[in-house]
């Protein structure tokens, strides 16, 4: 068993170090013989006890001190390449593996009052001259393209335990996994995802950033990542129409569907959502049969005035079809000996009369036009009640400046915006940003967020399902909670065949099982994010389900007993006295909870699936 090492007693060394400097300035005074020679001697113990305080010395400056690193972005992609090379990984920053060794140190550090942590004395800060004396010690410990980080946040301790720092890789391999982002307000969420996108915008991959929040200084540095590259960056935000793209939502699909069931997703479950959704079925059938392109506006065109016009055009393209040439001539004799006035309720009638008489009586129909006549001769009334559930969030998306981003017209040669969707953007290996205005109009830019990831979902499938070499295309998305559907748990499922690989954030667990309703879904998703990069969080289950990913290892506790006893008959100065050591293992985290508490910002651990489990410290990026 390896022993026990105590990293925090007093540094002994010290005493041995002055010792064996007045042993190398007395010996060669004192006369003796061969005096240089012992001081020679004397000479390497003082280096070798020298050497041991400096060590200790870096070691309590390191746990006392939090750090932050800047760095250039082109030194980011020279390391990027270097590590791509050498590793087929990612740069995540600086840090060191975790092991038993540092769960050790952190462990004896916990049972320790916070004051005994050794570090620089208080005085220091307290004068000019101490704190001169503080900056120069600090220039003398500091990590290269490092300052220090002053901020009340997080135990300077965690980072600085390792001597031996080194760049924390992150596999490509393993992002196929999907990688999951935790961590609370301020932590450094977004200073991550800054470093992982730039990294994939010069590897040339496919990028799609969801950003609820939309953060300024993301967003600028993935445009001016992109203008570095020579990459294609697209912006779309609903808020600022006049700096967005045109994004159709419903472009992709396999089936027909796939778009109601876009739409109705977003209502209450129920069955006034049922029947919102088999009435937009069916218009959205109608619309394709007669050779016209769903949009949103055209769904809520349908919902609001219902669908006769459709039919009308349905029937006529059906009857030509059929060769049916005298159709109008049949109806108009229907009509006059039914005694019906020639307008054009009674024609889209007379057309239904013929086509039941003529075909659906016979099994010869057409099922688009089924159930179109099935919601004409529908119970006005009632299809109002029930479609009046899915027309306030119709009109949110297809009216206005939303309707004209979301529902672009090709033919409208007055609006410059470039018309794109999620399948041109991955064809075209372009950069989407999405910012959506969360906090001013939720409930609009949660609907945009859930279609548009739909619409990854449905060319994600055609990927999967007809590509032979996928693209690689990195999906972000930040705040999951704010954005997640059924769609979004299909791509963490499936998406690693189709070649994407998923980032998504959340500040706890609490945030997914409140947007999904229930704890299995929650887990559903979980179970689906391999890896962790896990920053400071607030939230205690959040921290304890991470630590219990993690696992468990076997620390050292070191037993110290002393007793003293002498008998009453005893010379005063006989005693006896006995002094036992013991050590013991215990079982406990590999990272303790009060760890994840604690992080500085901009700190993390990150767990690789099956992998290694890694303490690092992202960059702040300049250039």
């Amino acid at each position: 068993m390896t022993s026990y090492i105590n990293h925090f007693r007093p540094i002994y060394e010290v005493r041995a170090a002055v010792f064996w400097l007045a042993a190398i300035v007395l010996l060669p005074l004192s006369g003796m013989p061969y005096g240089w020679a012992f001081a020679l001697v004397a000479l390497a113990f003082l280096a070798l006890r020298s050497l041991q305080i400096w060590r200790a010395l870096t070691f309590r400056m390191a746990i006392s001190t939090k750090w932050l690193t800047t760095l250039e972005v082109p030194k980011l992609l020279q390391i990027q390449k270097r590590m791509r090379t050498e590793a087929n990984s990612m740069y995540l920053g600086i840090g060191y593996e975790w092991t038993q060794k540092h769960c050790q140190i952190a462990h004896d550090i916990l049972r320790m009052p916070t004051t005994d942590i050794p570090g620089l004395p208080r005085w220091l800060n307290r004068t000019k001259t101490g704190r001169r004396i503080e900056e120069a010690i600090e220039g003398i410990f500091a990590p290269k393209d490092s300052l220090r980080d002053r901020m009340p946040q997080g135990s300077s301790w965690i980072h600085g335990m390792e001597p031996k720092k080194a760049l924390v890789p992150f596999h490509y391999k393993a992002m196929g996994g999907h990688t999951l982002v935790g961590g609370t307000t301020g932590a450094g969420k977004t200073r991550t995802y800054e470093v992982i996108s730039t990294q994939v915008i010069h590897l040339g991959d496919v990028l799609i950033i969801v950003d609820p929040k939309n953060d300024a200084e993301w967003k600028r540095r993935v445009e001016k990542e992109c203008q570095r590259a020579g990459r294609k960056f697209l912006y779309f935000n609903q808020a600022k129409p006049s700096e967005s793209i045109r994004l159709n939502p419903i472009e992709n699909w396999s089936q027909p569907s796939e778009i109601p069931s876009r739409i109705a997703q977003l209502m209450e479950e129920g069955p006034f959502r049922d029947f919102a959704f088999l009435f937009i079925d069916r218009a959205v059938k109608g619309e394709l049969y007669i050779g016209d392109k769903p949009t949103l506006r055209s769904i809520l065109k349908y919902a609001q005035s219902g669908i006769t016009s459709l039919l009308e055009k349905a029937l006529k393209r059906f009857f030509v079809e059929r060769g049916l040439t005298d159709w109008e001539q049949q109806v108009a004799t229907e009509t006059t000996r039914q005694g019906q006035r020639n307008n054009a309720a009674s024609l889209v009638d007379g057309m239904i009369g013929l086509y039941n008489a003529q075909f659906a009586s016979q099994e010869r129909g057409n099922e688009a036009i089924d159930g179109l006549i099935a919601t004409h001769v529908h119970d006005r009334e009632h299809y109002m009640r029930i479609i009046a559930s899915a027309l306030p969030l119709l009109q949110m998306l297809a009216t206005g400046e939303t309707g004209l981003m979301l529902a672009p017209k090709a033919d409208d040669f007055d609006d410059e915006r470039e018309i794109w969707d999620i399948d041109k953007v991955i064809k075209q290996k372009a950069v989407l940003y999405m910012g959506l205005d969360s906090l001013s109009n939720n409930i609009v830019q949660k609907a945009i967020a859930s279609m548009i990831l739909s619409d990854v979902a449905a060319v994600c499938g055609s990927i999967y399902n007809f590509y032979d070499s996928p693209p690689e295309v990195v999906l972000i998305i930040d705040e999951i909670a704010e954005a997640i559907n059924e769609q979004v748990i299909q791509i963490l499922n499936k998406g690693r065949g189709a070649g994407f690989k998923a980032f998504v954030a959340f500040q706890a667990r609490a945030d997914l099982e409140a947007r999904l309703g229930n704890a299995a879904k929650m887990l559903q998703v979980l179970g689906n994010l391999n890896n962790q990069i896990i920053l400071r969080l607030e939230d205690s289950d959040t921290a304890q389900w991470f630590s219990d990913k993690v696992g468990e290892t076997a620390i050292r506790n070191l037993t110290l007993t002393g007793s003293t006893s002498t008998g009453s008959e005893a010379h005063i100065g006989e005693f006896t006295g006995s002094v036992s050591r013991s050590l013991q293992l215990e079982k406990v985290p590999l990272i303790p909870t009060r760890l994840i508490h604690g992080l500085p910002n901009l700190q993390y651990f990150m767990r690789i699936s099956g992998a290694a489990v890694y303490q690092g410290r992202i960059p702040i990026l300049q250039g």
